[in-house]
């Protein structure tokens, strides 16, 4: 940290002192590095009856949290750095339970009416979470990232002789970089050592006021970057492409605010030999999130987008009125220029800044931004314009304006397109996220002869709440081939609603072809695979029959609400005994589950606005999505194994079909540009088997073991399996491959061993001869072992080898046999609980009533054995601790070239031999807990 620089030894210039160290200079610890946390739980309820069957409840929690998080790149060389975390979660809540009929379960039994149990309860709670993401000392010091110190940069002219409005003279065509100074300042200490340290071993000089220069050597900010320095902004490159370098900030800050209001209301009773029960749910969600990161960096990259405003209107110089130069005239005249005010490029930044320092917003003086202290800026001098960077967004914001604060109202789609502030800047605001779920269920228990049913049907009504593409295919209104009538009939098989494609996007004159949805059709009606030959006769680009061609501006006229989601959910289980010892069960279930917010459900409208900048770079937001659809089925069977009914066998089958899984897609031949974003197209299915032991405690020993046999196969198994795929130009490919979640063998196996108190008492018992008072050495006390073992999940082999853990470093991957067809390793552990519970008791004077509190003494031990169990492996390996890149002999060349090749070595092999591809080791937690 203090020296991260030294000399070159193979040539000019300096090199990282990180890429030195080899494993000689490092120590084994057995613990993380800064990531500290501390939380406190709190729990209320208190419960009133104004009447007897009439309750009021009414509580809540709060969960705090303050940690920091840990960062793998940073683990080895920056674990200063970790970000810290902080968090609340709150919730209250009302109830309110009403009991209809007798007071008591005797009298409610006794009772002759048809209904009994009735009761119903409303519930109306509100929660909110709120989570912050920051640097310890910065927090929403958003220009303390990066800050390394002042810069000041002495301008020079250089100057060509040309003919001008003076006649042939030397005329000034530019400035110089003539020397770049430096004032260390300690908001980032570790980054500014390197900067400090370019100087001096740069054979720089440090004035009375700590001002370091260096004549000759560096005289512009690429002398500093060249020679591994810092600039404002900057962060040193990493070490050999493995880990994060010393003195490299975290780079901003992030925060969710989320909240929920629900009610609920359910009623429930006993008719004749039905128990009924009917239910409704509302609840509205409120997203709100703020990043000082985006698709362009970082808040440390604030430093770079200023430089690029600042100024940027004074790139030209005013040649219209050259200023004689009498110090360097002589055969020739020599003529100094102005720079040349264009006010049409000057940025909102700029201007703020030119205020803020007492400056003529018009005026033509060069701002050194890296010259003035972070407090000189703040995110409100930037317009959103400024901000959002055209699609390189240095902010991401929804529910705050573009500057972090909290927005009071709920701004429209038509307010983010065209609501300006006083100075005439789009403000962009973007409003919260705020689905509506509403859901109302029934369900019926009842006996028919020896049949045992519970039917029951839920209807969910799920609404983004927000606006979507009217067709995910145009950004801009096109015309249907009910309002085209200028190039002739249409084909029979032609709807009115069809999309009309041209062969020219300005001058239209004639019809290439149509599209109904993601169908395409040629200009005689003939469906196609796609529709290349469309963009081919539109000379290389889809053409849609725009509305009006020449409004190239986004509009709300491209989009419309979300249709509302609505989905029945039967729900059929039934049983009926054979014997008085076995018994038969079945089950359908269906479940929805709606689009979340971290998974590509919330409108982004930014994604829209710059489409056609970011289209080939990300996969942007689909805020269309429809909820995920499982169907359960089951068919099972149990019986018991003796007389004493305590030992008992069960069998089931079960299938289920997953449909509407989110994957990404690639919308080909979308206007104005083909983009990523996800879809409802994955599917799968789930099969398999169980069987299972159940023994009731029979002396001191209770016993429950089950085996599962599964197959799950589908179409993809997380929401970004396909983009590799279609990043490759290829469609969107459905075929069915085994999940990842896919454990062939499952086996879990539950022993309790305890031993009771008084009559119950089964074990060793201690006399003494004194007072012949038996003492029972064991009474309630127990032992708890669970074992879990699990055939290993599929992961997909790879043919060569690639340098799966350096970073930034694009390399492509040639499978080996199909996708996921090879298998982790088995997995088995062991987890045990040992307790011991003890009776208080007190108050047995004279008059008192006897008190009494129970204390269990517990000692657990997860994964007593300290199994290693691996959680991942590499492709081309099949190993937890090697991907073969450092014995691979493409690699011997590049690892050899390496400052240091046994650095090189030793910190990938580190690096390679990552914690979380294992399981967690043994833990063993010592504890007591009170209840009285």
């Amino acid at each position: 940290e203090k020296n991260p620089l030294r000399p070159s030894t193979i040539g000019a210039g300096y090199v990282r002192n990180t890429e030195f160290v080899t494993k000689d200079d490092m120590e084994h610890i057995k613990a993380r590095q800064n990531v500290q946390k501390n939380s406190l739980r709190l729990n209320a309820k208190i419960d009133y009856k104004p009447a007897a069957n009439l309750t009021l409840t009414l509580g809540g929690y709060i969960d705090y949290y303050n940690q920091h998080d840990y960062v793998h790149e940073y683990a080895l060389f920056n674990p200063v750095n970790n970000p810290k975390r902080t968090g609340n979660t709150w919730n209250v809540f009302g109830r309110l339970t009403q009991k209809f009929g007798s007071a008591t379960a005797k009298e409610e039994e006794k009772s002759s009416s048809n209904i009994k149990n009735a009761f119903y309860t409303l519930q109306v709670g509100y929660s909110h979470q709120y989570v912050k993401v920051e640097d310890d000392d910065h927090g929403d010091n958003y220009f303390d990232y990066g800050y390394i110190g002042k810069f000041a940069q002495t301008k020079g002219s250089s100057y060509s002789l040309r003919s001008g409005s003076q006649g042939l003279a030397y005329y000034q065509d530019g400035f110089t970089d003539e020397l770049l100074t430096y004032e260390r300042k300690d908001v980032n200490p570790t980054g500014a050592n390197w900067t400090e340290q370019l100087y001096q071993l740069s054979g720089g000089t440090q004035d009375a006021n700590g001002v370091w220069s260096a004549p000759g050597e560096i005289e512009t900010p690429f002398d500093i970057q060249f020679g591994q320095g810092l600039l404002n902004g900057d962060r040193p490159q990493n070490i050999y492409s493995l880990w994060y370098n010393t003195g490299r900030q975290y780079g901003g800050t992030s925060l969710e605010d989320n909240s929920q209001i629900g009610i609920r209301t359910s009623f429930s009773a006993d008719i004749k030999n039905h128990a009924i029960q009917l239910g409704f749910e509302y609840e509205q969600r409120a997203y709100r999130g703020f990043a000082s990161s985006g698709l362009g960096g970082t808040a440390i990259s604030l430093w770079g987008l200023m430089r690029q405003l600042t100024n940027f209107h004074l790139s030209q110089l005013d040649t219209a009125n050259p200023i004689y130069n009498s110090q360097l005239s002589g055969t020739f005249k020599y003529y100094d220029l102005n720079r040349k005010y264009d006010g049409a490029s000057q940025k909102q930044f700029d201007k703020s800044l030119r205020e803020k320092l007492g400056k003529p917003v018009n005026g033509t003086e060069w701002l050194d931004i890296d010259n003035m202290d972070p407090s000189t800026f703040s995110l409100d001098m930037f317009s959103a314009e400024d901000l959002l960077n055209s699609g390189n967004s240095l902010v991401t914001y929804y529910g705050y304006d573009y500057t972090g604060k909290k927005l009071s109202g709920t701004p429209s789609l038509d307010d983010f397109f065209n609501k300006k502030d006083d100075k005439g800047n789009f403000m962009r605001q973007i409003g919260a996220y705020q689905p509506i779920y509403v859901a109302g269920f029934i369900q019926d228990k009842f006996d028919f002869r020896d049949l045992k049913f519970n039917v029951g049907l839920r209807v969910d009504r799920y609404d983004g709440n927000h606006m979507v593409l009217k067709d995910k295919y145009l950004l801009h209104e096109a015309k249907t081939a009910a309002e085209v009538s200028n190039f002739g009939s249409h084909p029979e098989n032609i709807g009115d609603d069809y999309v009309v494609y041209v062969n020219d996007i300005n001058n239209p004159t004639a019809i290439v072809g149509y599209r109904d949805g993601d169908k395409w059709y040629n200009k005689d009606g003939t469906e196609q695979p796609d529709p290349s030959a469309f963009a081919a006769a539109a000379g290389g680009k889809i053409a849609p029959y725009l509305v009006d061609p020449n409004n190239k501006e986004l509009s709300t006229k491209a989009f419309k609400d979300y249709e509302p989601q609505i989905n029945f959910m039967p729900r059929i289980a039934f049983s009926f005994p054979i014997s008085d010892v076995a018994n038969f069960f079945a089950h359908y279930d269906v479940l929805t589950q709606r689009p979340s917010e971290g998974l590509s459900g919330r409108m982004d409208p930014t994604d829209y606005l710059f489409l056609e900048n970011i289209a080939t770079a990300v996969v942007i937001n689909n805020p269309d999505l429809k909820p995920v659809r499982t169907t359960d089925y089951e068919l099972g069977f149990s019986q018991t194994l003796n007389e004493r009914k305590n030992s008992a066998i069960t069998l089931s089958a079960f299938y289920r079909e997953l449909r509407n899984n989110i994957q990404v897609i690639s919308v080909n031949y979308a206007y104005p540009i083909s983009y990523k974003t996800y879809g409802n197209i994955d599917f799968g299915t789930v099969k398999g088997f169980t069987a299972a032991y159940d023994l009731r405690r029979t002396g001191n020993v209770q016993l429950t073991a089950s085996y599962t046999l599964q197959f799950a196969d589908g179409t993809g198994s997380s929401a970004t399996d396909g983009f590799n795929l279609i990043n490759a130009g290829l469609p969107n490919l459905r075929t069915t491959i085994p999940l990842s979640y896919d454990q062939r063998h499952t086996i879990v196996t539950n022993i309790d061993y305890r031993f009771g108190s008084g009559k119950e008492y089964r074990g060793p018992v201690w006399k003494s001869k004194k007072s012949e008072k038996t003492i029972q050495l064991f009474s309630n006390m127990g032992a708890n072992l669970v074992f879990r073992a699990g055939s290993g999940t599929p992961y997909t082999k790879q043919a060569n080898v690639t340098g799966d853990v350096l970073v930034g470093v694009s390399q492509r991957a040639t499978l080996k046999g199909s996708i996921n067809g090879a298998n982790l390793p088995w997995q088995y552990r062991f987890d045990l609980r040992v307790n011991k519970n003890l009776e208080l008791s007190w108050g047995k004077g004279e008059g008192e009533s006897k008190k009494v509190a129970n204390l269990d003494i517990y000692m657990q031990v997860l994964n007593l054995l300290n199994t290693q169990n691996v959680l991942a492996v590499y492709h081309a390996t099949g190993n937890a601790d090697d991907d073969g890149y450092l014995s691979d002999a493409t690699n011997q060349s590049l690892i050899n070239s390496a400052n240091s090749p046994t650095s090189f070595i030793d910190l990938y092999s580190i690096k390679v031999n990552n914690p979380d591809n294992y399981s967690i080791p043994r833990r063993i937690r010592l504890g007591l807990q009170l209840n009285f």
